[in-house]
């Protein structure tokens, strides 16, 4: 018997929620006062216990293969929302930093400096992000 077949949270679910928390942790996650080897543990040990937790409790919920698709939509929706006011911030914002010199492959090697003004070109990328975070979320699915 297949596991998507069962009721309760589905894998797909689980690793999306997963993944979300590794790149949450990842992005927002200190790394300064600490050190890499405890931003690789916690990177490694919060998504774990996370897994596991869903796994262990995730079946005994009450949920259907609909309802898993609903579950699924409603996170991407909610993370195009996020970006979209991401982006308005970013669009909003009195001050932005900005790399005084760049290497060719993109990387920042000058300071970052603090310019007045909104930051447009992120604005905008976040707006893409978010519209197609949107799209992901009210897209037609295959019927199984």
């Amino acid at each position: 018997m297949d596991e998507e077949d069962l009721s309760g949270l589905s894998p797909s679910n689980r690793n999306y929620i997963v993944g979300l928390v590794f790149f949450a942790l990842l992005v927002l996650g200190p790394v300064q006062p600490y050190g890499m080897m405890v931003r690789t543990t916690y990177l490694i040990v919060i998504p774990a216990a996370v897994w596991f937790a869903l796994r262990l409790f995730g079946k005994h919920l009450d949920i259907d293969i609909q309802s898993n698709d609903y579950i699924n939509r409603a996170i991407t929706a909610s993370l195009a929302g996020m970006l979209v006011l991401a982006a308005y911030q970013a669009a909003t914002a009195e001050r932005h930093a900005v790399c005084t010199r760049s290497a060719p492959d993109g990387d920042c090697i000058g300071d970052l400096i603090t310019k007045s003004g909104p930051d447009n070109a992120t604005a905008f990328m976040l707006v893409l992000f978010a519209g197609f975070a949107f799209w992901c979320a009210i897209m037609r699915r295959p019927t199984k």
